[in-house]
């Protein structure tokens, strides 16, 4: 198992409302639904990016534990495995090709402020991990850079 953590990273909201927006993920659909094109096109650039060819993502679909989606085609699916209120939120993807747990830790800077790092544990065979390592390296710190710009007033 192999982990990757991103860069410490600052959101500009309360602890509370952060890991609220992650224990349930049924609130991520008002988010996707009233994200504007622009901000959906970067996503998917950097996506195709960070893959290094063409990404198609399409029928999403939320309840409180799971977000199930298709990626070119494919089925996947991030469930919620552990929730530790208000600090941290761990998550697992279902039908990955290799085991991938993800889990978001939160903790206050200031008053209005929360610090947050995602953390990657990736089963991957040791004689792959130079290949792919700084990719999901950059994975981690791509995730919580986007978490930096999503709201977590309106839940």
């Amino acid at each position: 198992m192999a982990r990757y953590e991103s860069k410490i990273k600052i959101v500009n909201a309360l602890q509370e409302s952060v890991y609220n927006r992650f224990a349930d993920l049924s609130t991520l659909q008002a988010m996707k639904d009233n994200m504007p094109a622009e901000m959906k096109q970067q996503i998917k650039a950097k996506l195709e990016e960070q893959g290094q060819g063409k990404v198609q993502v399409s029928n999403f679909q939320f309840d409180t534990d799971t977000a199930r989606f298709k990626v070119n085609g494919m089925d996947a699916c991030i469930r919620i495995v552990e929730r530790e209120e208000p600090k941290c939120v761990k998550f697992s993807a279902d039908n990955s090709p290799v085991p991938v747990t993800i889990w978001i830790q939160m903790l206050p800077e200031s008053a209005y402020q929360t610090k947050i790092r995602v953390t990657m544990d990736v089963d991957i065979p040791f004689y792959l991990r130079p290949m792919v390592g700084n990719k999901l390296e950059g994975a981690a710190d791509m995730i919580a850079e986007a978490l930096t710009k999503i709201p977590y007033t309106s839940i």
